[in-house]
């Protein structure tokens, strides 16, 4: 089995141009873990949810926020879920050219 992932734009609610965006990565496997990256750096989330599911699967969830100028410059940002328990790495990237991928 392969971690399996999605990478999103969450939609502003907040229309007063607070200057940022967020993104939200989840990850399911046996024990998956979130990295941000944006070019070669590591990004730290602003935070990461993890849920036990029924089916012995893990589910993490994990935001980050980036300021509206970095978006708008179509600077990518990539998440990876890594899985420990099967050794496998699957990781997206989304950028504003991109809308997602």
């Amino acid at each position: 089995g392969e971690p399996s992932m999605e990478l999103l734009l969450v939609p502003n609610e907040d229309l007063s141009g607070s200057g940022t965006q967020k993104l939200m990565c989840s990850g399911r496997g046996f024990n998956p873990q979130i990295k941000w990256l944006s070019g070669s750096k590591q990004r730290s989330a602003a935070d990461n949810e993890r849920r036990m599911r029924e089916d012995g699967h893990v589910a993490v969830t994990s935001h980050i926020t980036v300021t509206q100028q970095e978006w708008n410059e179509g600077k990518g940002f990539i998440c990876e879920v890594i899985d420990k328990d099967l050794q496998k790495t699957v990781r997206k990237s989304i950028s504003l050219c991109t809308g997602s991928l």
